[in-house]
């Protein structure tokens, strides 16, 4: 048998990647933003579902503070009788969390994520502000029209735990430890010079 061409063989990379959560509601909001993607002519759709599509490791979380920067920052025009933090939607695909040295929450900040901390959530509403989820969004701006997509950013302290064991050769992994030095896990197994 030969390899159909016109059917697409050999073509190792199709440009997205396919989700390999088994999460219902993840996997309805990406049947969703497919459809959004297909019949809108939307570069915001098209992020969406892409991103959707994505690990959880690489969908970053961000915090309301880093959220009230980011509007703070915003350079677009305001309409009349609002504020820079109520004008438009921000869109984060993650985890909206709380950060406890970020004292004042703007009022009537609009947050769309796939999921908000606890005290997040509490403290955007206390502020009058709303949390959505993306199909509620689909329905408010169905092109993305006034909405700021963000993302988290992409270093973070988790990520230095992550990859080889610590210890092993070629690993530049950190322990979890409360510190790294000479006394913290450096026993048999952990050392080359008394590996048995």
């Amino acid at each position: 048998m030969a390899i159909d061409l016109i059917r697409g063989g050999r073509i190792a990379n199709r440009g997205i990647r396919k989700t390999k959560s088994t999460n219902a509601y993840i996997k309805t909001l990406i049947k969703l933003y497919s459809f959004l993607n297909r019949r809108t002519e939307s570069n915001f759709n098209k992020t969406v579902h892409k991103r959707l599509n994505q690990s959880r490791l690489n969908r970053y979380p961000i915090s309301i503070s880093r959220i009230a920067r980011t509007f703070a920052q915003d350079n677009a025009p305001v309409p009349e009788g609002q504020t820079k933090f109520n004008s438009r939607i921000l869109a984060v695909v993650g985890t909206v969390t709380n950060d406890n040295r970020f004292l004042n929450v703007p009022e009537g900040l609009r947050v769309c994520a796939l999921k908000f901390t606890t005290e997040a959530r509490q403290r955007i509403t206390a502020a009058k502000g709303q949390c959505l989820t993306f199909d509620q969004l689909a329905q408010i701006a169905p092109t993305g029209k006034n909405v700021l997509l963000v993302r988290g950013p992409r270093d973070r302290e988790a990520k230095r735990h992550f990859g080889l064991y610590p210890g092993q050769k070629g690993s530049h992994t950190a322990p979890r430890v409360r510190s790294e030095g000479r006394h913290f896990e450096r026993a048999r197994g952990r050392r080359w010079s008394l590996h048995i």
